[in-house]
């Protein structure tokens, strides 16, 4: 199980491989907001910390949105990542 840690909620959950870090935090109770849920509104905008390989690596989507964001390099749109192995993921508002 991979852990996932909100820091912005104090909240600290374990997570499958393969699961949405949305659903997780939706399922949860994190509050980090979410908008499309598709990659491109920018709502669920966070700094993430995995190691390498921990998550899904970015789509065009993602990518794109980040770009147009100004969004600096640590941070993913929660709603495009999902676990890929087990490790520790910290997650942190960056709005």
């Amino acid at each position: 199980m991979a852990t996932i840690k909100f820091v912005d909620d104090d909240l600290t959950v374990n997570a499958a491989v393969g699961q949405n870090l949305r659903d997780i935090a939706q399922n949860e109770g994190s509050t980090i907001p979410f908008g499309c849920e598709l990659g491109v509104c920018g709502t669920c905008l966070s700094r993430v910390q995995a190691p390498e390989g921990a998550i899904s690596s970015m789509e065009e989507q993602e990518k794109e949105t980040l770009e147009a964001l100004g969004a600096e390099v640590d941070c993913r749109l929660v709603c495009q990542c999902r676990v890929e192995k087990d490790d520790d993921i910290t997650i942190t508002s960056a709005h």
